[in-house]
């Protein structure tokens, strides 16, 4: 129920892209350490912290998005979301799921006033983090 409650949030969001505006979202981290997601508003350092909701999604062999992890808020971010950690004040709608090397993954967030950000990552054998040009080559 609650995996259907985020697709059909999410899939409302998407549907108002066309009046909607878009923010900066960055990831960093490497596998077994922290992997964390910053907001900024713009392409400037002023972070941004109305973030209503984020999920963290891999990419299927047939091409899909399955969510790993998401959340939900109720409060302002007073600092960057770390995956897998609920931030106060948000509720755990997916709990996380284990991330692995060469696989696709997407970080999606939306501020509930028609902003939408999101980053796509994965990351290679040694757990580094890539942002390759091309998940397909």
């Amino acid at each position: 129920m609650r995996v259907v409650a985020v697709m059909l949030f999410l899939s409302a969001g998407m549907a108002a892209e066309a009046m909607s505006y878009s923010f900066v979202c960055r990831a960093s981290g490497r596998l077994g350490g922290p992997i964390r997601f910053e907001f900024y508003r713009d392409s400037t350092t002023r972070p941004k912290t109305n973030i209503e909701s984020f999920t963290v999604s891999m990419r299927t062999a047939d091409d899909r998005w399955k969510a790993m992890w998401s959340i939900l808020s109720g409060r302002r971010l007073t600092k960057p979301i770390e995956y897998g950690v609920t931030p106060p004040g948000f509720t755990t709608m997916i709990q996380p799921q284990k991330l692995i090397p060469g696989r696709v993954y997407k970080g999606f967030a939306t501020d509930g006033r028609g902003g939408s950000s999101g980053v796509t990552f994965g990351f290679d054998k040694d757990g580094t983090m890539i942002f390759p040009d091309s998940f397909d080559q």
